[in-house]
């Protein structure tokens, strides 16, 4: 649902008006994604079978075959890309780009190098490019590039915050992890800083030629230092379990929130 969303903040970031398009866009990048999380679970089934948080998935729970699950991916991949097409042929070759990018590329990566989160976070971020190029518009327009770079920045403390909580258990059911590389502090650390630089990225949106109106940007300058306090106190102030939970939960309200405030701003602009 948030790969959904993203493309569909793509999408009215142009200051289309939502029609059909908009909902094949939806329709066909729900199905392409489930497709994609789908081919995943195959792929790594055997390591999901050794870890406590993924063991009752439907795969190392024995409820579906391989083989149909397999089938199913495939359907979903299909529906998601003829969806798309229906919106012109970069949709669609973006959807499926990110598809290699996804399933080709970043899933065997995981179990050679703790980095296979940069090309991941590239595949967070073409959802919005492909939202773009469904109103009509030029993919490599600054305000599309401004959402690619914000979701690319974003993917990363989204996703070694789990390292944080399961990189242990990554690590035994053979994965490559930063846990190995790192003390869970140094991780935190990194976390923060990128989080922080994530935050600072946001201000720069006058150089990707957008101008936001006094009362959003307002909002969003209060919604920046608000995360920033608040990611610092979950990461290193409380020492209370759950804080690294509070702070995942925390950094996708984030991005949320950011998503909403960048579509009023090109609705009433």
């Amino acid at each position: 649902m948030m790969v959904t969303f993203s493309a569909l903040t793509g999408y009215l970031l142009s200051g289309s008006v939502p029609n059909f398009t908009f909902v094949s866009l939806f329709a066909g990048l729900f199905l392409l994604s489930s497709g994609a999380s789908v081919l995943n679970q195959v792929q790594e089934c055997r390591y999901d079978a050794l870890m406590k948080r993924t063991q009752d998935r439907p795969l190392p729970a024995c409820e579906i075959t391989t083989l149909n699950a397999s089938l199913l991916a495939t359907v979903l991949i299909a529906g998601g890309a003829l969806l798309l097409r229906m919106n012109g042929e970069v949709p669609m070759l973006l959807g499926l780009l990110n598809i290699v990018f996804y399933n080709l590329i970043y899933t065997p990566l995981k179990s050679r190098s703790w980095l296979a989160i940069i090309p991941g976070a590239v595949v967070g971020g073409v959802p919005p490019l492909i939202g773009w190029t469904t109103a009509g518009f030029y993919l490599f327009h600054p305000h599309a590039v401004f959402l690619f770079i914000f979701v690319f920045l974003w993917q990363v403390p989204h996703f070694w915050l789990l390292m944080i909580k399961y990189g242990k258990e990554y690590e035994k059911a053979g994965f490559s992890s930063i846990s190995r590389m790192f003390t869970e502090l140094q991780i935190k650390r990194i976390v923060f800083f990128w989080g922080l630089i994530t935050s600072l990225f946001l201000l720069l949106f006058p150089f990707f030629g957008f101008v936001l109106q006094p009362v959003l940007l307002g909002i969003l300058i209060v919604t920046n230092l608000f995360f920033v306090w608040q990611f610092h106190r979950y990461l290193f102030q409380e020492k209370v379990p759950g804080t690294i939970r509070k702070a995942f939960i925390l950094i996708n309200s984030y991005a949320l929130v950011i998503f909403i405030l960048l579509t009023i701003n090109a609705m009433i602009s």
